[in-house]
């Protein structure tokens, strides 16, 4: 993988790709994927199987149509939330850095966020993969809760509360993963040790993550109550 830029080399390399070209190969992959998944795995059936024997027949035809007519939103505001997304990690990755002494240009560190993000575009290709050809009589639930390689597989779903499957969810390999690829691109961006990078990572973006995790759980703990 190349990030292309060093700032103790002079930090003028240019990057393998356009900064703004990556940000909108971000969103149209993105986009991708989610028409593919919602044109392959989401069916009508799927929701009066689900919503069945809990709401009434016309509330399922509003809910399958709202979805139906809201559905370009989704794409719409997917530049807004990755525009938000990469600027709250690189903000946090930001904030490390300085900490350790190491200032570096903010916008590099955004181009570094874009490029670990596509690791975080392999478990959705793999969801449409498994429900596309392997595992086709699934349910809603089944790919709502669906966490390749994640820690949600170690345990009985069933007996699990509720706020606990996203924390679950959240430990899997490809965050693993995403962890060493931002530890890489601060690599090259620096110089540094790897091992160093790491541990900015770890002390920036995952104090960042447990938060998001807190409010994540916090609210559901309130929604299902």
């Amino acid at each position: 993988m190349y990030f292309g830029i060093n700032t103790k080399t002079g930090g003028n390399k240019e990057w393998a790709a356009n900064g703004y070209l990556l940000f909108i190969l971000v969103v149209i992959t993105s986009i991708t994927i989610n028409v593919v998944y919602s044109f392959v795995l989401i069916s009508d059936d799927l929701y009066f199987q689900y919503f069945g024997e809990k709401i009434s027949y016309e509330s399922i035809l509003r809910i399958i149509q709202g979805k139906d007519r809201y559905q370009w939103l989704n794409y719409v505001f997917q530049p807004i939330f990755y525009t938000l997304k990469f600027f709250l990690i690189s903000s946090c990755l930001s904030i490390g850095m300085l900490l350790y002494g190491i200032p570096s240009p903010f916008k590099c560190l955004f181009r570094v966020t874009m490029v670990a993000e596509f690791v975080f575009f392999i478990p959705p290709i793999l969801k449409v993969l498994w429900f596309g050809i392997f595992h086709i009589d699934y349910t809603l639930k089944d790919l709502q809760i669906f966490s390749p390689l994640s820690a949600l597989n170690l345990i009985n779903r069933d007996s699990v509360e509720p706020w606990l499957l996203y924390p679950f969810q959240i430990l899997n390999v490809f965050e693993l993963v995403y962890w060493l690829v931002l530890a890489y691109g601060l690599y090259e961006l620096t110089g540094e040790r790897y091992s160093k990078m790491l541990g900015i990572v770890a002390a920036s973006y995952g104090t960042g993550l447990l938060l998001w995790i807190v409010f994540i759980v916090f609210l559901t703990i309130n929604l299902i109550e």
